[in-house]
């Protein structure tokens, strides 16, 4: 059976193909949100972060042969874990990644880490637009400026009330399934007034050109969270040829 490591868009495209021919898959997703953007597929689907220890559980739970890597560009612990599974038991991994833009936005700042980028943000006058999904919610919680802050985030109940709970008022959360036109980006850029937008190097499918040619349009400041560099096993950018790549018995 192959293991396909998903939650993402990237993760569905994939499915909707490879499925055409090989059913025997089993996709695993860290939320409920990205089992459901799987259901109507005729596939398993196993919804639960795991852990080393977990993922070498659930390679022998379902006798996996193959591990096929499409989660987010950003899910670096679990595509660590994932190479080294299957190093551990001698099996085959494959890494599906996200061709990077070759855009950069006219002003902008870069950096490695979101410590670094905190620290550069609470310096800042002006509103400020942060979408880098509700899992970072949590460290903006102490910053002086949080009241200029907004963050675009998924319409999910539970993203909400973790805004709510890291002392994010209303009037600052935008519940909004992306990703957004430039169009959409531009006029959300105007209602808010926002001078400044942070965003992580997500990729086309991430929506990463639309907000970087908005906020040219609109002269804000574009603020990045880089991407760390994995040296992945096995990686492909096109989604044929790793189907392709996979058509191919193991040795």
């Amino acid at each position: 059976m192959i293991w396909v490591i998903g939650g993402t868009k990237d993760s569905r495209d994939f499915l909707e193909e490879y499925t055409k021919y090989d059913s025997n898959v089993i996709v695993s997703t860290a939320t409920e949100y990205g089992g459901k953007l799987l259901e109507n597929l005729d596939i398993t689907i196993s919804t639960q972060k795991m852990n080393l220890d977990e993922m070498l559980q659930f390679l022998k739970d379902y006798s996996i042969q193959k591990i096929v890597d499409v989660s987010h560009p950003y899910a670096y612990e679990v595509s660590k874990n994932a190479m080294r599974v299957a190093e551990m038991q001698g099996i085959s991994y494959y890494r599906f990644e996200r061709k990077e833009i070759e855009l950069c936005a006219k002003k902008y700042s870069k950096f490695k880490n979101l410590k670094d980028l905190l620290h550069y943000v609470e310096s800042l006058e002006g509103n400020i637009l942060v979408t880098l999904g509700s899992n970072n919610v949590p460290s903006f919680q102490n910053l002086k400026n949080l009241s200029k802050i907004y963050f675009r985030i998924l319409p999910k109940w539970d993203m909400v009330k973790r805004c709510e709970e890291h002392g994010i008022l209303p009037k600052n959360i935008i519940a909004m399934q992306g990703p957004f036109t430039e169009n959409m980006n531009i006029a959300m850029l105007e209602q808010l007034q926002i001078q400044y937008l942070i965003t992580k190097q997500a990729g086309d499918t991430g929506g990463e050109r639309e907000k970087i040619s908005a906020c040219d349009k609109k002269g804000i400041e574009v603020i990045y969270l880089e991407k760390e560099k994995l040296e992945y096993k096995n990686c492909y950018f096109e989604l044929n040829t790793l189907i392709e790549a996979l058509k191919i018995p193991s040795k």
